[in-house]
C-alpha cells in the first residue's frame, strides 16, 4: 500500500516521505504506508507519482558496478545454511567425499579409480600410486526476488536509480554476482501483486549479464501482494534455496504469511527492508491530503506534532515486530535506507547475517 501526498505549506525540497500513518487516521491493514508529496498548483499536482515509467536503457551495456566494487565482491561469498539436499559439486562443503574442486586428503589407487586423479608428480618420485581426493561440495540455488510494486518508486524524483527501486536492484546484482562466481545457480523473478518476469536458474559467469538485463528491465507498478507473488514463487521453483527477499515490505495484507510459507517448505531466507530516510523520519505538519498510490484512496487529515510522534512510536514498534517474526522463525533481516552508501551496505552490513560470510 503506497501514498501519495499534497499539501501547499511543504520546503520543495522534501519529496518523498512514508509511515504508519494508515494505523493513525484509521485506514486499513496493519503495515504502514508510502507517502510521496507533489507540489499542489492551482487546484491540480504539478507532479505525479510515475512508477510504472520503463526504463530506456541498454540491458546488455549495464553492469551495475565498476572494476574496482566487482573486485571487493570477490570477499564475500554467500553459504548455505540449514540446507539438507545433495545437489550438484559447486562451492559449498558438505560432509562426503568425492571428487570436486577442493583437495581434501591422498589414498591408495584401487583398482576401477579413475586414472585421471592419481598424482603422477608422486607416483614418480615415490613410486606409488595415490589418488587424490577431494572434498564433495554442495551447490546452492539462490532465488532473487525484487519488490516492483508502486511503493518502490520515487514520487518525485524522475530517475528510477535515485528510488528504493535503483537501490534494490544493486543490492540484488551485488548478491547475484556473488553467487553466481561461486558456481552457485542463479535466479529469480519481479513481484507486486503477482510473481512477474521470472528468471531461469543459471550458473557461471555467462549468467551475470543475463541477471544484469533481467534487473535492469525491471519498472514499478501496482500493487503489492507478497503472498500471491511467494505461492507462486514456490511453484516455479520448488527446489529449496536461499530466497533473498529485497522489499519495503508495504503490504496491506501483511508479509508474514508469506515468508512462513517459505521457512515450512524448507528454504532460507534473507530479508532486505529497504526504505527511503524521510519514511523514517517524515518532517511535515499541517494540513495533508494522503492519496493511495497502489489504488485510489484519498484521506485529508491535519498532522500536528502529537500525531506526528505517535507516527514514530508506531514506525518503531513495526519495526521490533518484523525484527521479533524474523527472529523466531530464523529468518535473516536487515533494515536499510537509500541514504546507506550501497557499497557500504554491501560490503559492511551484509556480514552482519549468518548468509553472507
Amino acid at each position: 500500500m503506497s501514498f501519495e501526498f499534497r499539501v501547499s505549506s511543504f520546503e520543495s525540497q522534501r519529496r518523498r516521505i512514508a509511515g504508519a500513518m494508515s494505523k493513525l487516521v484509521g485506514l486499513t491493514g496493519r503495515t504502514f504506508s508510502r507517502f510521496a508529496r507533489a507540489d499542489q498548483q492551482n487546484g491540480k499536482t504539478s507532479r505525479q507519482f510515475a512508477a510504472a515509467e520503463p526504463e530506456t536503457r541498454n540491458p546488455q551495456r549495464e553492469t551495475f558496478f565498476d572494476a574496482d566494487f566487482l573486485k571487493k565482491l570477490e570477499r564475500l561469498h554467500l553459504i548455505a545454511k540449514r540446507l539438507d539436499w545433495a545437489g550438484a559439486k559447486g562451492e559449498h562443503a558438505a560432509s562426503r567425499k568425492g571428487y570436486s574442486l577442493e583437495f581434501s586428503d591422498y589414498r591408495r589407487y584401487q583398482r576401477g579409480d579413475d586414472l585421471r586423479y592419481v598424482d603422477w608428480n608422486i607416483y614418480r618420485r615415490l613410486d606409488r600410486l595415490l589418488l587424490k581426493v577431494f572434498t564433495a561440495e554442495e551447490e546452492l540455488n539462490i532465488y532473487l526476488l525484487v519488490d516492483t510494486s508502486a511503493s518502490m518508486a520515487s514520487a518525485a524524483t524522475v530517475e528510477v536509480d535515485s528510488a528504493k527501486i535503483g537501490y534494490a536492484k544493486k543490492v540484488a546484482a551485488a548478491l547475484g554476482y556473488i553467487g553466481l562466481k561461486n558456481l552457485d545457480r542463479v535466479g529469480g523473478a519481479a513481484f507486486s501483486s503477482s510473481l512477474q518476469a521470472p528468471l531461469k536458474l543459471g550458473r557461471g559467469r555467462t549468467q551475470i549479464l543475463r541477471l544484469f538485463g533481467f534487473l535492469n528491465r525491471l519498472s514499478c507498478a501496482g500493487p503489492t501482494d507478497l503472498r500471491a507473488a511467494i505461492h507462486k514463487f514456490t511453484t516455479l521453483f520448488p527446489h529449496p534455496g536461499l530466497v533473498v527477499v529485497v522489499s519495503d515490505l508495504f503490504d496491506p495484507a501483511g508479509w508474514r504469511a508469506a515468508v512462513e510459507e517459505l521457512a515450512r517448505k524448507k528454504y532460507q531466507i534473507l530479508i532486505i527492508h529497504i526504505l527511503d530516510e524521510e519514511e523514517m523520519q517524515p518532517g511535515f505538519l499541517g494540513d495533508v491530503a494522503l492519496v493511495d498510490a497502489e489504488g485510489s484512496r484519498e484521506r485529508r487529515l491535519f498532522v500536528d506534532a502529537e500525531l506526528a510522534r505517535r507516527f514514530q512510536e508506531e514506525l518503531a514498534n513495526y519495526f521490533r515486530d518484523i525484527e521479533s517474526a524474523c527472529a523466531s522463525l530464523g529468518i535473516d533481516y536487515l533494515r536499510t535506507t537509500t541514504k546507506v552508501p550501497f557499497d557500504e551496505f554491501v560490503l559492511k552490513s551484509l556480514r552482519q547475517v549468518s548468509s553472507v560470510t
